[in-house]
């Protein structure tokens, strides 16, 4: 087989096998890493060392889960606040300076510690839990088992110990880590 044969099957199989490789669900519509596009930020949460290679594991990101909830009309139920309302699409656009890393983690960081006391027994609505029919951590569960079921991890024994951990990305940029300059 010639070489421009093989180039062009590896790059058809690729396309089609490499979709359960995806960072996030809506990588191919919103781009590399579902990253924020320009002028914007996102914060996003994520299972951190699941398979256990130091990757990052997508669950979700704001702006991204505000269409849906807004479609079910729970939005005020279930985002965190900002000067008591629940944060809105433009939020992630306003910038004091413009495309500012320190900005964006500290937003990141006001929305997502909101988030951080959730109980994980509890069944109030989450975004992806819209009617409150099953509880947080079960949620996270199931979504933990399917990543380690598609790398074929051995999940007999559950899912133990697993850290989540919220990250920004901005202005097109990576995902980095959401910290706090203060300590405590």
């Amino acid at each position: 087989m010639s070489l421009i044969k093989i180039t062009v099957l590896t790059a058809i199989v690729m396309t089609f096998c490499g979709s359960s490789a995806r960072f996030c669900p809506r990588e191919r519509r919103q781009g590399f890493e579902c990253r924020a596009k320009a002028d914007k930020f996102k914060c996003g949460i994520f299972f951190e060392n699941l398979l256990g290679g130091r990757e990052l594991k997508w669950i979700g990101a704001l702006p991204d889960a505000i269409a849906r909830a807004e479609r079910n009309n729970v939005q005020d139920e279930i985002f965190p606040k900002v000067n008591g309302q629940p944060v809105q699409k433009s939020y992630f656009g306003q910038w004091s300076r413009k495309c500012d890393p320190t900005e964006a983690n500290a937003k990141c960081y006001l929305l997502m510690s909101q988030l951080a006391d959730d109980k994980l027994d509890s069944c109030k609505k989450t975004v992806g839990n819209l009617d409150g029919d099953d509880t947080i951590g079960n949620q996270l569960c199931d979504q933990a088992r399917r990543f380690l079921q598609q790398s074929k991890k051995d999940i007999s024994r559950g899912v133990r110990n697993q850290n989540l951990a919220f990250y920004s990305s901005t202005c097109q940029g990576g995902w980095t880590a959401v910290t706090s300059s203060q300590r405590g």
